[in-house]
């Protein structure tokens, strides 16, 4: 029996067989079929049935899950099985990134109205969807029962001339329902390897992280991983290589892979994984308590789509805290971002195999760009999608025909890109722009059209941002205006009075080493497709978000996002390199030699990306993660604290999760550079720092004065060498022993103090 290729899933890295002739024959893609598309409907059919359940039965904690479930990943899936028959991923990309899509507008529709009525707009939608649902399954069904198989579309395939026969097109007969079942058998025989060898990879990480449940430690998560946890990486790797090298899909391993460190840090700590993950979950609850946004009070009730979108699913899930889902956003928006970035590399590259290591290597090398539960999450995975659709029908950067001007987008494209452009003008200031800059790049190199489409996601940013300019004297400063030295500097600590330990320079520096490997790559790329201009569209795309930094410094961190917006397309520049050209012996040798060199390349490339994701995803948690007492305690002078209120946190705010309740725009937060910074450490005195610190807020005009004390806050200001580990402990002790501060809450890692006595600022 012959042996099968498969059509989908080649990995070779210039993505063209050496078997295959150039001549563009339309071959088929396939497509899910009525088996799978049952089954989506079955998984949402099932969650309203729990949800239904739940509320007969008036059973808590399955309307929590059933509900935001619902809500946050399944809204799209009934108007997606509409659709005609897509490919799994494109299924789930649209199903997931529509339903997401489907709640910012909901909810940040009722917000801003301040007609918040989340129930009945859920039981509009589930209504809704359980219609959609019946047309979808009496389709399938009757597909089904007829035996008919969804069409496919056909894609243009690169063919080298008349050489030898087609190798896929035994891949046609395997995909015909009228082919022999053992070419149908052998082309699917092998596959499930990889998915079962990834959910034993995931399940490992899974128990082992379970096992070490707590605090983040001094070392972070990789100091407290077991042999399991490290088992379960080892094989999620191995899945990884043996899936591109035997030409298997890789999108099992790659997307488990770019959220092993996520999933990880939700199971070990239960917490999200940065303190700033608090501020929005406080606009979250803002939200639920006034019935919709502040406008104007500030720039995140004024951007608030993903936190009216989170506000409607936890008022109709009835979750009292919203940091649950602020723990493992991270866990559902990182696969979401890898597979968003493979659609969009498909668009450029020959075969699915590369197109996903375009997307892996996205998903991988974002550890600059901390992933958590915020408004720039879902802004890339918007954006992305906004792309995707942008550039569809483009013919592949390898090996195609080209066209001297490109196919129109289709009118309903044209239609969701601007759905995708309303959401994205309400949910993330900079987004919409940086998403304008690349699509006019593409305009301008002929690979879009029409060349109005970049005004579908500008023109409703500029709006809504002209609606809420108030809040934005900030972070556009004259000054800072074509300043672009200044503004692309990474944020500086000019406060600090330490050496910056080392773990913390190698989190930052190895992940930015790895962006410049893979910018160095994809220059090789450029230059070696010098002639084609699509790899020419895709290098200046990649130099686009630029404008960034030259317009404003973005509070210090525009050169992070200047980076999250070039990856996308150094990642497809760098997973199209000809390698047969650099290596063209290699390329001559026999099929052996040149299996073992792709298992070495791959293997040590996977090695190192997902080694320094990793690494740079978990090395801070000490500092990093929102303390699980310290949120608490901060929730605690939230919700007791008189108007007026200031909590003084002896040390850097930015380890503070604070203002992570409705009322965080009625109280204050103090940290020591409202007071006058960190003394000098080298003949510390935590008593005199400690009643000069009483001192000064004691002078602050406050209704009542309250302090902080966290090792979380500690861990911060060693890791940024404000102040060392040990000096921290020494102030901790220091007001424990001052009778002036009377304990309000106490936990084995934070403490709240009140103030006993009467300061000068009182009125």
């Amino acid at each position: 029996m012959p042996r099968v290729v498969p059509v989908t899933v080649s990995a070779r890295p210039d993505g063209v067989h050496p078997e295959l002739p150039r001549d563009g024959t339309p071959l088929p893609v396939p497509t899910m079929g009525p088996v799978s598309r049952l089954a989506a409907a079955a998984l949402v059919a099932l969650t309203l049935l729990g949800l239904a359940v739940a509320l007969v039965a008036d059973l808590v904690v399955l309307r929590q899950a059933t509900a935001t479930v619902f809500l946050l990943l399944e809204l799209g899936v009934a108007p997606a099985l509409l659709a005609r028959p897509l490919r799994a991923s494109r299924f789930t990309l649209v199903a997931l990134v529509g339903g997401l899509v489907a709640a910012v507008l909901t909810g940040i529709t009722m917000a801003t109205l301040h007609v918040w009525v989340p129930v009945p707009a859920a039981v509009v939608v589930a209504t809704a969807t359980v219609v959609m649902l019946v047309v979808a399954v009496r389709r399938d069904l009757r597909a089904l029962r007829d035996g008919r198989l969804p069409q496919a579309p056909a894609v243009e395939v690169p063919r080298p001339g008349d050489q030898a026969p087609d190798p896929r097109a035994l891949d046609r007969r395997a995909l015909d329902p009228e082919a022999p079942a053992e070419a149908r058998a052998a082309s699917t025989a092998r596959l499930p390897l990889v998915p079962l060898a990834t959910v034993a990879g995931v399940a490992l990480v899974v128990v082992a992280s379970l096992l070490v449940r707590g605090d983040p430690p001094p070392g972070g998560l990789l100091s407290i991983e077991g042999p399991l946890w490290w088992a379960g990486l080892v094989l999620l790797v191995a899945a990884a290589v043996v899936a591109v090298v035997s030409r298997r899909s890789p999108a099992l391993p790659l997307m488990s892979l770019s959220g092993v460190a996520v999933l990880s840090q939700a199971i070990a700590y239960g917490t999200p994984t940065m303190v700033s993950a608090a501020r929005h979950v406080g606009v979250v609850e803002s939200i639920r308590a006034n019935g919709g946004t502040s406008t104007g009070v500030d720039i995140f009730q004024s951007w608030s789509g993903l936190f009216a979108a989170v506000a409607w699913a936890a008022d109709v899930a009835g979750l009292r805290d919203v940091m649950v889902v602020a723990t493992w956003w991270p866990v559902m928006i990182s696969p979401l971002i890898t597979l968003a970035a493979t659609v969009l590399a498909a668009r450029f590259l020959t075969d699915d195999g590369r197109a996903w290591i375009a997307g892996g290597l996205f998903g991988l090398t974002l550890t600059l760009n901390t992933l958590y539960f915020s408004p720039q999450s879902l802004g890339v995975v918007l954006s992305l999608s906004v792309f995707a659709l942008a550039l569809s029908g483009r013919p592949p950067i390898s090996g195609a025909r080209r066209r001297s001007r490109p196919a129109s987008v289709a009118p309903w494209r044209l239609a969701a890109v601007l759905v995708l452009g309303c959401a994205l003008a309400v949910t993330h200031q900079i987004s919409p722009y940086l998403t304008t800059a690349a699509l006019v790049v593409f305009v301008a190199f002929r690979l879009i059209r029409p060349w109005w489409l970049p005004t579908l996601v500008l023109v409703p940013a500029v709006l809504w941002a002209l609606s809420n300019a108030s809040v934005l004297g900030a972070f556009l400063l004259p000054t800072a205006f074509g300043d672009v030295v200044s503004n692309a500097a990474p944020p500086a600590h000019s406060a600090a009075t330490l050496p910056v330990p080392v773990v913390k320079t190698l989190a930052f520096t190895l992940p930015a080493a790895v962006l410049v490997l893979l910018g160095l790559v994809a220059l090789v790329t450029v230059v070696l497709r010098r002639g084609d201009r699509r790899a020419w569209a895709l290098a200046v795309a990649a130099v686009s978000p630029v404008s960034l930094v030259v317009a404003t410094n973005y509070g210090a961190e525009g050169i992070f996002r200047v980076t999250l917006f070039a990856a996308p397309w150094l990642s497809v520049l760098a997973a199209s390199l000809p390698w047969h050209r650099l290596l063209p012996r290699l390329a001559r040798s026999s099929a052996r030699a040149r299996r073992r060199a792709a298992v070495v390349v791959t293997s040590v490339a996977l090695v190192v990306v997902v080694g320094v994701n990793v690494f740079g995803a978990t090395a801070l948690d000490w500092n990093r993660v929102a303390s699980a007492d310290t949120t608490r305690v901060t929730a605690r002078y939230e919700e007791t604290a008189a108007a007026g209120a200031a909590l003084l946190v002896p040390g850097t705010g930015n380890a503070t999760p604070g203002a992570r309740t409705a009322r965080y725009d009625q109280v204050q937060y103090l940290t020591r550079e409202a007071l006058g910074g960190w003394p000098d450490t080298s003949s510390y005195d935590a008593a005199a720092d400690e009643a000069r610190l009483t001192s000064g807020l004691e002078a602050w005009d406050a209704t009542e004065r309250w302090v902080l004390v966290s090792d979380v806050v500690g861990a911060y200001d060693d890791r940024y060498g404000f102040q060392s580990y040990d000096d921290y402990t020494e102030l901790a002790a220091a007001f424990a022993a001052d009778d002036r501060w009377e304990a309000v809450m106490t936990t084995p890692t934070a403490t709240l103090y009140r103030l006993s006595t009467t300061g000068a600022g009182d009125e």
